[in-house]
């Protein structure tokens, strides 16, 4: 991550001495050391990922210039005309739309940090765009909903009593469905951040890619009373594991195989997405008729889709999910077959 921000720092330094040089050298001296202080704050201005992820499409865009005997005046502020070039490149090399949609966001967003009128601006490469998605784009193919029925036969096939291993993945699974979590959140989660209470649990999110100021977020999940019940299966699992409560070890972390069966390693870091995803696969293949329609995201659209099917308020599961925005929230719904005939049925015919 250090070398990532560091990179982004060159790039911003090397804009800001491009375009500003007149204004920076008629600075008085003593604000001449406070240059640097604009380019290290904006870096901030999004996410870190997101910074990167610019920094590196607008890298590329530098290289492809430069490597077609472009000098640096028609690099940054970048022509409409040589840009649109740039990306029609990219559409002829790429089989994704996400490249061109990168390497445009990436230089616009360059160029709008500093104030300056983008490439992306202009109608032409608005078109070169549009164009792209339309030759590029695929039909998105969105993962399968994880149901309670699935859920139960994954629980009654890999519990056992004490088995720290299998109860991992059995409490990950009820969690993020039970509290609509991405994967991200879910494996960020320390035992500081769960509180119980006597019918329910508080589990604190501290950072979300909905939560843009990181201000955190609590989740909510109620006891059920069931077999499935996310609240007496994380209780067991933590007192399996021996994850004290003022312990503050991510609950998702990896396991070595010991005498008795499994433990805890030591490294307090969680496991990563490719083996929560590799857990959840081994656990659901046997269940569900074709694991290659499911994944993680099966559980938070799995959780949505029970809550909107049985009458639970837009309100109160949009704020349970924190989405920000209805389409984004829908798009995890699949209406069951009675609530699409009613449609049809309530129309007086």
């Amino acid at each position: 991550m250090i070398f990532g921000i560091g990179l982004v720092l060159m790039i911003l330094y090397w804009i800001q001495s491009k375009c500003f040089s007149d204004e920076i050298e008629d600075l008085p001296d003593v604000l001449v050391d406070k240059v640097t202080w604009i380019p290290e704050l904006l870096k901030d201005a999004r996410a870190d990922s997101t910074t990167k992820c610019y920094n590196r499409g607008f890298i590329r865009w530098r290289k492809w210039a430069l490597s077609n005997s472009l000098g640096e005046k028609d690099i940054f502020p970048a022509k409409p005309f040589i840009f649109g070039i740039y990306l029609c490149s990219i559409v002829q090399s790429s089989n994704s739309f996400s490249a061109v949609s990168k390497s445009y966001y990436s230089v616009k967003w360059m160029h709008d940090l500093y104030g300056l009128t983008s490439p992306t601006d202009s109608s032409l490469v608005k078109n070169i765009l549009e164009a792209a998605k339309r030759k590029l784009s695929k039909k998105i193919v969105k993962k399968e909903p994880v149901t309670p029925v699935m859920l139960l036969r994954m629980f009654n096939s890999l519990y056992q009593e004490n088995n720290i291993k299998n109860q991992r993945i059995i409490c990950a699974c009820l969690l993020a469905y039970a509290g609509f979590l991405r994967s991200e959140e879910l494996l960020k989660i320390r035992r500081s951040d769960i509180v119980f209470h006597s019918t329910y649990i508080n589990i604190f999110i501290e950072s979300s890619k909905t939560d843009v100021y990181r201000d955190g977020n609590w989740v909510t999940i109620s006891c059920t009373g069931t077999m499935l019940c996310p609240v007496v299966n994380l209780q067991r699992y933590l007192t399996w594991a021996n994850i004290d409560c003022d312990s503050d070890i991510y609950i998702f972390c990896g396991m070595s195989k010991c005498k008795n069966g499994y433990k805890l390693r030591d490294m307090n870091k969680p496991i990563s997405y490719t083996t929560l995803r590799e857990l959840f696969i081994e656990a659901f293949k046997y269940h569900v008729p074709d694991i290659s329609k499911f994944g993680l995201h099966s559980l938070r659209s799995g959780d949505a889709t029970a809550a909107a099917n049985n009458g639970i308020k837009d309100r109160l599961f949009k704020r349970h999910g924190r989405w920000r925005s209805e389409n984004a929230k829908d798009g995890y719904i699949k209406d069951c077959l009675s609530e699409r005939l009613s449609v049809s049925q309530n129309l007086g015919l």
